[in-house]
């Protein structure tokens, strides 16, 4: 063995010998602590403990409690035995070496003082006032802002009233579906606030006006639905002052329920109020974000221009029915031809597809005429004539523009 693995060798004792002298020296601490801790609780004597009180809680253990039991004294023993416990405890998590220092057992106050700081005060956001909230949401951003009015009613509401007053960089862009409906069971109309492409599991807000759906700093793109018995002239004043401040924008107006239509019973949305001239007005007034407008009401306004003007939408729109109408709206070929011949030349015509009813006066070679390529038809059984179910036209000069009627 050379002079230097005698060396390594001599090193390795050595720290052995360290390390079982460490232990045996925690040990002892650990011990004497122990001992020190039993004769000084043996020595201590509280109030509770004095000698008279403990003859009166005798005593009324006497009284109570019948004789030979002893859940009571098994109950302060193992009472007594979890005190210990804990502050032995704290005894075996003392350092190797750190249990050697005099400071762990020979302070007199040792085994009962704390080291727990006091905790610190805490203050929920909701339990600042309404004026210290506002001071914060003037540093938030759009984004931030539009989160926090979806967090519970009590900020929605903060949100709303000072909406005025923060300055905003810019409008969140959020996109919902409103229906509004009348509850058969409340005997009132509701608004409905829906997700777009939503599934079952997602939640619906329900409200008495548009306005109190709509999200505080953000503006909505939606499509509105007007459910049967809905007197629709109660809602368009609300619409146009929200789409003025720039908080609605609607994409989509659907008034539906004309199919529950049976015989002289009318049903859908009721649009007997308004005048043909006053809806083309309003429609006019949602452009150019109103894409589509679906007359599926069977309580629909009395046409009453000659011809009817409601085909001249189709330069606005890229969707636009009317079904289920009572009465029937007859539209002949020198209506449709006009307003086919207004949207060919017209360079801001958009893609649209119209579904109305049949015309009865107009053929096959009359549709040809006005460049249309008929692409779905069929025999009437009873005349033997050729019906156009769906026919195409072309515009004059925009490329990829095309205008569709759908016929029933």
């Amino acid at each position: 063995m050379t002079q230097r693995q005698k060396g390594l060798a001599f090193v390795n004792a050595q720290a052995n010998n360290v390390k079982k002298i460490a232990v045996m020296a925690s040990t002892v601490a650990f011990e004497f602590n122990k001992a020190t801790l039993k004769l000084r609780r043996s020595l201590h004597i509280s109030p509770r403990n004095s000698p008279e009180v403990q003859r009166k809680s005798d005593v009324g253990d006497i009284e109570i409690e019948s004789p030979g039991s002893t859940q009571s004294t098994s109950r302060k023993c193992s009472k007594r035995n979890r005190q210990l416990c804990a502050e032995l405890s704290s005894f075996a998590l003392y350092p190797l070496f750190g249990a050697l220092s005099p400071s762990h057992f020979s302070s007199p106050n040792l085994l009962f003082q704390s080291n727990k700081k006091p905790p610190k005060k805490v203050v929920e956001f909701l339990q600042l006032s309404d004026t210290d909230m506002y001071q914060v949401m003037c540093f938030l951003n759009p984004r931030s802002l539009l989160n926090l009015s979806q967090t519970c009613g009590r900020l929605r509401q903060l949100c709303l009233a000072n909406e005025e007053n923060i300055e905003k960089i810019d409008f969140q862009v959020t996109s919902h579906e409103i229906v509004i409906s009348f509850n058969q069971v409340r005997r009132q109309t509701e608004v409905r606030l829906l997700k777009r492409e939503r599934t079952r599991s997602d939640p619906q807000f329900t409200c008495s006006n548009i306005r109190g759906l709509l999200s505080p700093f953000s503006r909505a793109l939606t499509k509105i639905t007007f459910e049967t018995t809905v007197f629709v002239t109660d809602w368009l004043e609300e619409i146009l002052d929200l789409h003025r401040e720039n908080r609605l924008i609607p994409l989509s107006l659907v008034f539906t329920g004309g199919a529950l239509t049976k015989g002289k019973q009318l049903t859908g949305a009721d649009l007997r109020s308004i005048t043909e001239a006053k809806f083309i007005d309003f429609v006019s007034t949602l452009q150019p974000h109103l894409q589509e407008v679906q007359l599926s009401t069977s309580r629909i306004f009395k046409v009453s221009s000659d011809p009817p003007r409601l085909l001249s939408m189709i330069t606005m729109l890229s969707s636009f029915g009317i079904v289920y109408e009572r009465p029937p709206v007859h539209f002949y070929h020198q209506d449709i031809s006009e307003a086919v011949t207004f949207w060919r030349t017209d360079s801001l015509s958009r893609n649209c597809d119209i579904f109305m009813r049949r015309p009865h006066d107009i053929s096959v070679e009359a549709w040809q005429k006005l460049s249309g390529s008929i692409e779905e038809s069929r025999i009437d059984p009873y005349t033997d004539e050729v019906l156009v179910s769906k026919i195409t036209i072309k515009h004059s000069f925009l490329v990829h523009i095309d205008l569709v009627f759908h016929f029933h």
